[in-house]
């Protein structure tokens, strides 16, 4: 049921940069290398006006209209240059900041590159974050007690660094980005905005990542490579 004293949803006209291997969430950055024409512009763009480029998933099936219009995902996340630089070829090297989720209510414009009138999307059950609180301190706990398993030289054994977030919704999804996952797991992850339910999924996965490099230990003690299995 909708709250009737929210105000009305506002749209927000955005870029749309559709890839078939790129979801990611706020609070996360995303590097990019920008070398087609259409999306060179969406850039030069962005950087004049300030616009957000949204990030959207390509459905299956995409590659005999990727030149086109192919068709998307509708809920993607929108984000900000954080950095860029031009090549003297025109093309782009550039860094977006994940700002919100948003769903696409429709497309706008005659550009080159696709835009869209968006809804961005609240999420449900948040909090602003405290780190010193229960559950940040079990999620970050949780997370290095899998990193401190791994061997040294895993390009995987880092700190999870969540003291710039601002909400509890914005740390889950950094821990969430940190991990390989298959596309699909990772759209349906952006399109659920029950914060418990995301902080759920995530305690799930970390759960699953500490039997793999358990489970991979177990076997190296007995000489098998568990790579064949």
């Amino acid at each position: 049921m909708e709250n009737p004293d929210r105000p009305p949803t506002s749209l927000k006209t955005i870029s749309l940069f559709p890839l078939p291997n790129s979801v990611f969430y706020p609070g996360t950055v995303l590097p990019l290398h920008i070398f087609e024409e259409r999306y060179r512009q969406m850039v030069g763009d962005a950087i004049d006006s300030g616009q957000w480029i949204g990030m959207v998933l390509l459905q299956p099936g995409y590659e005999e209209e990727y030149e086109g219009s192919p068709d998307i995902h509708p809920v993607g996340c929108a984000g900000s240059l954080e950095h860029w630089n031009k090549h003297d070829d025109g093309k782009y090297d550039i860094v977006l900041r994940g700002q919100s989720r948003f769903r696409i209510v429709r497309e706008v414009g005659d550009a080159l590159y696709r835009q869209a009138e968006v809804e961005l999307l609240d999420n449900i059950n948040d909090q602003p974050l405290d780190p010193s609180a229960d559950l940040v301190k079990h999620l970050i706990g949780k997370f290095h007690a899998f990193t401190s398993q791994l061997p040294l030289d895993n390009a995987q054994k880092v700190e999870m660094d969540v003291q710039d977030c601002k909400t509890l919704g914005e740390a889950v999804d950094r821990v969430a980005y940190f991990f390989d996952q298959p596309l699909n797991d990772r759209q349906h992850f952006l399109e659920e905005l029950d914060v418990k339910k995301r902080y759920q999924q995530v305690h799930e996965l970390i759960d699953l990542k500490q039997r793999i490099v358990q489970q991979s230990a177990l076997f190296s003690k007995k000489g098998i490579d568990s790579r064949l299995n």
